[in-house]
């Protein structure tokens, strides 16, 4: 069975999100059944969002060194819970020769799959560096689907229930009604279906009472891991 590492930290909320769910979805009876998961949660990454939209220091030096210790104990592939860091994919994926999945391409290719059709629009909430780069546009696109951004006033929204979780506030988040609203104008408007494309985000899901699907990257990323780490052991 393959060793998991997470490159975790970013934030350490989302770590512990995507590490539960992989053990929730591995078929195990008991602990030796479970799949080894090494993590490294190093919430000294610099700002995703402040380096892309700021310019302030870049985080790829802490992501590289990260990477690089997971690689040494020796895991077979890293999974990153951060959505954001994705900006920097291509540059850590130059430095390991250990495989490091996708986590927007892989949601992208999850929903495809589902309805390979699909030919409606999908709400995306995510940091506001996220859209700014298009990291799940471009994704999406390349598979024909098209994705909806909030306006300047509903970002703003979704920067505050981001920023709020990070503090460690989901079930009493201060803005949860107000995320709700906002889901429900889209949903008014046909759009019946939304992504969390900040790991934080799908936290606050189960507090949402939207009358929306909201596809969750995080228990898709955990579903994936789990899938190749099983698989590897038939191989």
């Amino acid at each position: 069975m393959a060793i998991i590492g997470i490159l975790g930290g970013m934030g350490p909320m989302a770590t512990v999100d995507v590490f539960q769910k992989i053990v929730a979805h591995t078929p195990a009876d008991c602990d030796q059944e479970h799949i080894r998961v090494i993590i490294d949660n190093n919430p000294k990454i610099p700002s995703r969002i402040d380096a892309i939209i700021n310019g302030t220091e870049s985080p790829l030096q802490e992501l590289i060194n990260s990477a690089r210790l997971l690689e040494m104990c020796g895991v077979d592939f890293i999974i990153i819970p951060c959505n954001t860091a994705h900006y920097w994919f291509d540059e850590l994926q130059e430095v390991t020769s250990v495989e490091i999945v996708h986590m927007i391409d892989n949601a992208v290719a999850h929903i495809k799959s589902c309805d390979p059709e699909f030919s409606g629009k999908i709400l995306l909430l995510a940091t506001a560096a996220t859209v700014q780069t298009g990291l799940y546009e471009n994704a999406f696109t390349r598979q024909g689907i098209t994705l909806v951004t909030p306006d300047a006033e509903g970002q703003q929204l979704v920067s505050n229930v981001i920023n709020e979780i990070k503090a460690g506030h989901i079930a009493d988040n201060p803005y949860r009604e107000q995320l709700t609203e906002l889901l429900n104008h889209y949903a008014s408007q046909g759009i019946k279906a939304c992504i969390g494309g900040c790991t934080e985000l799908p936290l606050i899901f189960p507090y949402v009472t939207a009358d929306m699907i909201k596809y969750d990257p995080t228990d898709l990323l955990a579903r994936q891991a789990v899938a190749k780490a099983i698989g590897a052991e038939s191989q």
